[in-house]
This record gives structure tokens, sequence and C-alpha cells, in this order.
């Protein structure tokens, strides 16, 4: 039986630039800090790239919504997009999300055990791509746009689609290595919007024009 080479990659972090050869993007910058999803593949320079193939493990398979996840600490307020959000129980309302150890909101959420689910649909692209590509630890992401806080204290993003307040049930709650799944009750919750919400699959098809 004969044994193929293992493919070697130059991913480059959207964050600071630092670029690293590997099969798959490391598990966070050496640089800045930044998590696996803010690199993405650098193509050979005679090749044009699928926006989609840069998501290792077939990501954009596993399609999922995208959330605006924002917590509060100490009166300072941040959030990052997120696909890793499932509801897991309706009586009373419960909802599981994965935020990486290496975020600045992950830091908010651990010790205030409160967060916000902004819900994103088609036409925030732009805001996807500035929470979820830019680190809390570097810029301010409010700048370019507005929040106000809502009953937990937590950011509520103006222009989504709607949001959902939660607070953690440290009990429920799990480690998983890099990440930790926040099991969470919903508090409250609006939604004002019937368009369609926006998939990971959605935001990684138009990748390459940000």
């Amino acid at each position: 039986m004969s044994h193929g080479v293992c493919p070697v990659y130059i991913w480059k972090c959207t964050v600071c630039g630092h670029k690293e050869y590997s099969k798959h993007p490391p598990v966070s910058c050496v640089k800045c800090a930044g998590e696996a999803n803010r690199f993405i593949m650098v193509p050979p320079p005679d090749k044009a790239l699928n926006p989609a193939a840069i998501y290792p493990i077939g990501m954009p398979t596993l399609n999922s919504i995208l959330y605006l996840v924002g917590s509060t600490q100490g009166g300072q307020v941040n959030a990052m997009c997120c696909s890793s959000v499932t509801p897991v129980t309706y009586h009373p309302m419960r909802v599981a999300v994965a935020v990486n150890k290496n975020n600045l909101t992950y830091d908010f959420i651990k010790v205030s055990g409160v967060f916000s689910l902004c819900l994103l649909g088609l036409g925030h692209k732009q805001m996807a791509h500035h929470f979820g590509r830019n680190s809390g630890r570097n810029i301010n992401k409010f700048e370019k746009y507005s929040q106000k806080p809502g009953k937990t204290g937590s950011p509520i993003i103006d222009g989504c689609l709607g949001y959902f307040e939660c607070e953690v049930d440290h009990r429920a709650t799990m480690d998983l290595d890099t990440h930790t799944l926040f099991v969470a009750r919903v508090v409250d919750a609006f939604v004002e919007s019937n368009e369609p919400p926006l998939t990971y699959r959605d935001y990684a098809q138009d990748l390459s024009k940000y």
C-alpha cells in the first residue's frame, strides 16, 4: 500500500498577518493569540482558491447560523462572531455556545456568567467579518457598530435581526480543551425580522471580498 505525501498549506492570520505552514490552521496565533478561525489559507501564486476551501474538515458542509456573541465585564463590552450555537432544551429554553478560550469574549463570559446572541441576516456579511476577524484585545469593535446594554448588561447590537440574552448554567458548562461549551438559560429574547439568517456557508462564499 502506498502512502501519499501529506499536503502542507500556508495559513495567514487575518489579525496580525503572521504566516504558518501546516496541514491545518494553528490552534492559535503565536504572535497575537488569535484563534484558528482567524487564519485563512494563502493560495499558490498561480492558482485561484475557492473561498469555501479555506475551511478544513468540511466546515462549509457542516453549515450553521451565525450569531454575534457578546458579553460584559467591568463596564466593558465585547462581541465575536460564532457559528457554534445551538438550542438544547425548550422548557426552560436553553442554548449551548462553544467559545474559544483565546477570545476576549470568553474571558468576559467566564467572569460575568452572561452573554447575548445577536442574530445575523444575509445582509450582515461585513458585520460578521468585522466581529469575527478582529480581536477585541487590539481594537474597540464598537467604534463602527452601535450597541445598547440588555437585561443582563450584555450588548444588543444595532441592526441585527434579533437577540437572545442568556445566563450561564455553570453546572452544565463543559470544558472542551481549546473551547468551553457554555450552556445557558435564555432570559430575554426578541426577533424583529423574517429575513433569512446568515449561515457559515453564505459567509464563506463571499470571504474573498473582505
